[in-house]
């Protein structure tokens, strides 16, 4: 699964599948520190140690291109107690490709993928622009949960 977006005047998007950590994604997590996500850091660290590699049935990540440049990351995992339902992680995009629908064009991809292994979508943030992003692509705040923050069903 590849697709290329155009996204207005820029350099088309390539949003990729990969088995490994993609060239360019320390980078990518020096940009998140600065920012106060730590996020990055655990992927990088989970994926050189084996804990997470995104590699189980259903599961997959994604890194955005954009004119040879890494751009962004997302990842999917199957959820530990509930095999329907698959969790949204470690997404990521550039603060230069923010606002051009990078975003949105990766995040659509992931819900491509999932539909075909999961009935629902959960993913946890306490950014409040993460969160606004996340409810203009149709997920609904979970209030209370302390591990989910918002869920978007995938089936009718």
């Amino acid at each position: 699964m590849m697709s290329t977006v155009a996204i207005g005047n820029e350099a088309p998007v390539q949003i990729v599948p990969v088995a490994d950590l993609p060239e360019g994604v320390e980078a990518l997590c020096v940009l998140g520190e600065a920012e106060g996500f730590r996020f990055l850091r655990r992927l990088i660290d989970d994926w050189r140690c084996g804990d997470n590699r995104f590699d189980q049935e259903g599961e997959a990540f994604l890194a955005v291109w954009m004119a040879d440049r890494l751009v962004g990351v997302a990842g999917i995992n199957r959820d530990c107690d509930d095999d329907t339902l698959g969790r949204v992680r470690r997404v990521y995009v550039h603060p230069e490709a923010r606002s051009h629908g990078v975003g949105h064009a990766l995040i659509g991809a992931i819900e491509q993928h999932a539909r075909q292994h999961f009935k629902r979508l959960v993913l946890y943030t306490n950014a409040e622009p993460a969160m606004h992003f996340y409810e203009s692509m149709g997920y609904r705040r979970i209030i209370g949960h302390p591990q989910r923050s918002h869920e978007k069903r995938l089936t009718p």
